[in-house]
């Protein structure tokens, strides 16, 4: 069997949308959050280096201690970092 009807007809394409000019900037930071976040993971860090100097007994303890201290240099460091690019322009 075939079949002898005509194809659907095609949806007409969508007009193309007004883009602005120029990308929306990047929300600066706060200085006082910045305070606050460094402050945070320098509590943090101090945190994990008493815990290896008191309980080093506990060798699984440990190795938890030294990865939330490695977290916490990471997010410090990222944190100190610049901000992140925006989403690149869209081409004209």
């Amino acid at each position: 069997m075939s079949d002898s009807s005509p194809p659907p007809p095609v949806p007409p394409e969508p007009p193309p949308q007004d883009v602005p000019a120029s990308p929306i900037a990047p929300a600066k930071r706060d200085g006082c959050l910045t305070a606050l976040m460094v402050a945070g993971g320098v509590v943090l860090l101090l945190l994990g280096l008493c815990f290896l100097a008191f309980g080093s007994q506990a060798a699984p303890f440990a190795l938890i201690g030294l990865v939330l201290i490695g977290l916490a240099i990471f997010l410090f460091i990222r944190a100190a970092g610049p901000a992140a690019p925006g989403p690149p322009a869209p081409p004209q």
